[in-house]
């Protein structure tokens, strides 16, 4: 399973590791102070979020001043993915200011941005908002090894490729995000609303991956006429993302998607029908099931046995799982660093 084996590094949550450095580096003596805002739990509900839609993820006050300044920490696990990013995330940010008690914004990326792409990004009109990058944050934790080693530490555990190319998108795309979340959540559990989930999944999917998985496509009845996969898409084959790194390590070109709108956990049946979907010749190995409820024990067992036994790949998310991309990539976040904790934490689990 190629680079697999040593991207299982982490068992926690490296953007709450994010969040508590840069609480620590911006609350030396000399710098200021600085507060984390979120909870470490995501929202569980529409209300949840909209309470902390526009809460950012710490309040900085630099030293010597009354100004309070929001700090947006926006984790990337590969680097070219920021830049179809962060015209959402300044106008999140513009949002934050325009709504909450903060006089600017800091927008962090946890890359190491060339010069000339950072003075493109200050040439924007939101004049009270910075954009820093890694080589900021390393200047104030310059002389404290502990601080500096820490972060050295977190950027080596984070970033997985070397690739920042690319045009940067300045206007921010339409907040379809949150209102498809909003539907999602608003939609009937269960056999009642089954065709409502599943058409609103698919419009999640294209809208979160459309960009590296091409001819998405709906509805599509295997050879037997007996099994039906809700989308299918394939691959770029170019280029390094969170889904090249997939096609490499279970050598697959192609995704299924698969909604099951159940009032309960899903079980072993419904992970059998998914594999059914699954083939090795056919490039076909791995599933991303979106589960409204999630799935039982057995289910995950099964879906781990169908892996180490048969190198099909199962993943399971969550209504509250895609609902959280959805948001996310509104305000600039990646959707795919969900999914990357989702693998971990499966093949973490796995025994032989």
């Amino acid at each position: 399973m190629g680079q697999m084996k040593e991207l299982q590094i982490e068992t926690h949550n490296l953007a709450r590791d994010w969040d508590a450095l840069v609480e620590t580096i911006l609350s030396q003596q000399e710098i200021g102070e600085a507060a984390l805002l979120k909870p470490d739990e995501g929202p569980s509900s529409q209300e949840e979020w909209e309470s902390f839609r526009l809460v950012p993820d710490l309040r900085f006050q630099p030293k010597g001043t009354k100004l309070e300044t929001a700090i947006e920490i926006k984790m990337f696990r590969w680097q070219s993915d920021w830049r179809h990013r962060v015209a959402d995330a300044i106008s999140h940010m513009q949002e934050i200011l325009a709504t909450r008690d903060f006089e600017r914004g800091i927008i962090i990326l946890t890359l190491d941005l060339p010069d000339e792409i950072l003075a493109q990004l200050d040439s924007t009109p939101s004049s009270s908002i910075e954009i820093w990058g890694i080589g900021k944050l390393r200047e104030l934790a310059e002389g404290i090894d502990e601080l500096s080693d820490g972060l050295e530490e977190l950027i080596a555990e984070t970033i997985l490729d070397d690739n920042i190319r690319g045009p940067i998108r300045i206007e921010p795309e339409l907040r379809q995000g949150s209102l498809l979340a909003s539907k999602l959540r608003q939609s009937t559990p269960g056999t009642a609303g089954w065709r409502e989930f599943e058409l609103l999944s698919e419009e999640a999917v294209r809208l979160l991956f459309g960009r590296d998985l091409l001819n998405l496509t709906a509805q599509q009845r295997t050879d037997d006429g007996l099994n039906r996969m809700d989308l299918v898409g394939r691959i770029k084959s170019e280029g390094n993302s969170f889904w090249s790194m997939i096609a490499s390590d279970f050598s697959t070109r192609y995704i299924v998607f698969d909604a099951k709108n159940s009032k309960e956990q899903i079980t072993q049946s419904e992970i059998q029908i998914t594999e059914k979907y699954l083939f090795s010749r056919g490039l076909r190995t791995v599933a991303v099931v979106i589960a409204r409820n999630g799935a039982d024990k057995n289910a995950l067992k099964l879906a781990e046995t169908q892996l180490r036994e048969n190198g099909k790949f199962i993943m399971v998310i969550t209504l509250s799982d895609l609902c959280a991309m959805l948001e996310g990539a509104d305000a600039g976040d990646p959707p795919e660093n969900l999914l990357f904790q989702r693998m971990d934490e499966m093949l973490m689990r796995m025994g032989r």
